[in-house]
Order: structure tokens, then sequence, then C-alpha cells
């Protein structure tokens, strides 16, 4: 049943390309050529002043611009989030770079407060999305380190400050989280066994795919993020804004039509939620606790990870209530609700003696 639904409606990026330019060329066509022409038949008509014509051409590209504006606003805000450098004498941060093998390392940053224990502190691991970086869960870790943890970001390979590697190497990327909670067991300042891992979008897969089999990660938490890769990145797109995020991806080189093996290592409920570390490796030998070890949140609305991957994310794993967040606004990365998503990472946090 699972390989006929994977099979349905199958778009390649040639598919994809066609459609963003039929799209584009039919937006520029009736919203840009199409009014001005009208209003000056019209004007012609009526036996209007040329210049009054014109003015009223002027204002219509001027309220078309406006709109755009607001649109593309809209938009982004809906995708991303602007990084703020961000510094309090409260709070310190600590550059830092975590090596993953053949002499490369990641970029990343330790967030302290002034409550953070000088030994052992309780270590959040944070993963950014896609073509995102470290910068864009400051947010969280200066509100998260003043319960007296420690906060550790860092830039995936291909993103932010690291010049090496590629966006699109998702499997490298979910592999090199382990790399992450083995430069934590270094360190006399950060717990060895109280490391949390938490990811949003590309890093929630990260989490869901490596971390959720990590038994040196107490528990993870993934916002936004998908179940079944090609079901996600082939589904038919619903609306303009859906296309620009397909060719966004096509154009960071991103894989959109994987094959079934490409698939399986990158899908939780393929790889890791079968308990199984990567296609080819050994079968974990211990049992996971979901209602324990998994929290998940999305918003109805996302226009990226369509949110029936995360029912199915939940039902696969038979989460609680008490696991799940959800709203019917807000996009792929909450808009507008980071207050409540801090309410509820906290809420978790405490449940779980955190």
């Amino acid at each position: 049943m699972e390989e006929k639904n994977q099979k349905e409606e199958p778009r390649g990026k040639s598919e994809f390309y066609h459609l963003w330019y039929q799209g584009v060329w039919y937006f520029l066509l009736g919203a840009i050529i199409l009014p001005p022409v009208f209003i000056g038949i019209t004007g012609m008509w009526l036996q209007l002043p040329m210049i009054e014509t014109f003015m009223l051409i002027i204002a219509y590209l001027f309220a078309f611009l406006m709109w755009l504006w607001h649109f593309f606003h809209k938009f982004i805000a809906g995708l991303s989030r602007w990084p703020v450098e961000t510094k309090t004498d409260q709070v310190s941060i600590e550059f830092i770079e975590i090596p993953v093998g053949g002499g490369r390392v990641l970029k990343g940053d330790i967030f302290k407060s002034s409550r953070t224990p000088k030994k052992n502190a309780k270590t959040i691991i944070v993963s950014h999305g896609q073509g995102g970086s470290r910068k864009d869960f400051y947010f969280l870790a200066i509100t998260v380190v003043f319960r007296g943890c420690a906060v550790l970001l860092y830039d995936s390979r291909g993103h932010g400050e690291n010049d090496w590697g590629y966006k699109w190497e998702t499997r490298n990327i979910i592999n090199d989280h382990s790399k992450v909670v083995d430069f934590i067991l270094t360190r006399d300042d950060l717990s060895h066994t109280d490391i949390v891992a938490f990811g949003g979008s590309l890093g929630g897969g990260v989490v869901l795919n490596e971390a959720y089999l990590d038994r040196r990660v107490k528990f993870i938490i993934a916002l936004c993020t998908w179940a079944d890769f090609i079901k996600t990145a082939t589904r038919k797109a619903k609306n303009f804004s859906e296309r620009v995020v397909k060719v966004m991806y096509l154009l960071m080189g991103m894989n959109l039509d994987p094959s079934p093996l490409q698939n399986r290592m990158v899908s939780p409920i393929y790889n890791s939620f079968n308990r199984k570390k990567g296609f080819f490796d050994h079968p974990v030998n211990w049992d996971v606790d979901n209602a324990y070890r998994v929290m998940l949140g999305h918003c109805k609305d996302d226009i990226v990870v369509d949110y029936h991957q995360f029912e199915i994310n939940s039902e696969f794993l038979k989460l609680p209530p008490e696991n799940l967040l959800s709203f019917d606004a807000g996009n792929h990365v909450f808009a507008k609700m980071e207050s409540a998503v801090l309410g509820k990472v906290f809420y978790w946090l405490d449940s779980r003696d955190f």
C-alpha cells in the first residue's frame, strides 16, 4: 500500500521547473500587462486626457508593487526568521568547532547563563532547518539558558559559517548529529547524561532519524518535519507559494525525487522508527519509550512540510496528546506563535525533570 502511494503522481525536476515558469508567465501576463492595457483602452473610450490615463496606470502599478511587497514579506516571514545578534551580560556565548572527521569541523556556539552550572550542565542540542543557520535559534537559546542549562547550536555542513559541504547532503547532515554528541562527551562543563535534541524542519528530520536512536540523548523535540520524505517532496503544489518553495529547494540542489533507498535512509518511518541505524547497519537492541522520548509540533498551514506528515509521525509512534503541539496558523516557523512554542517546550522539559 505504501509503495503504491509513493508512486502516485510522480514529479521530476523538469516538471517542477515547467510548472514554475508557466506560473510566472501567467502571473506576469495577468497582473502586470493586462490591467494597464485595460486602463489605457478604457481611458481612450472615455476620452480621458492622456495624462490622466497615464496617472491611473501609475497608480495601479504602485498598488500592485505594494501588494507584491506585502505578499513576499508575508511569504518570507512564514519560511524564515531573521537572525538577531543578541548580547547580554546575563548570557555568555562560546564559539566552538565540532570535529566530524576528515579534518572538517562544524561551527557552533554554546550558550550559558549565570544560572548554568560550571560542571555537568544539562545540555540542549539545537539543529536548524534547510538553508538556515544556528543563528535562527538564538532566540530559543537566550530564553532556555535562564532555566539553568546550556544550549549548543551548530551550523550543519553546507550551512551558515561552514565553507564546506553541500546543503543537499541530507544523509550526511543527519549522521553528523552523533558527532555533536561525541563533542559534548569530551567536555566536563556539559552533562554526559542529561542531553536533549531539538530540531526544526531539516533539524527535526535530523533528530528523528539520528538522535531518536542515540541512547546518549535523553529525549527529542522535533518541529515541522517529515515522516516520509518522498511524499513531502513529490506532492502536488497546491498554490503559488508552494511552487516557489519547491523551486527554492531545487535551486539549492536538493533531490526532490529520491530513489526508494535514498528515501528510506532519510525518512524516520522507514529508518529510525523501524529501529535500524540506517539501511545497512545492525538493528538497535533496546526498546524505545516513545511516550517519554518524542515530542512533535507542526502548523496546519505549513507550505513546506505538509501537516499530514505530522499526523503520520504521531500516529506511527502512538504519541499521547500531551506530546503534541499544533496550530491552525504559523506556517513553517510557527510565526507569531513563538511564545506558545516556548511555553510547551518548558512544559516538556519540566515534565521530564530537565
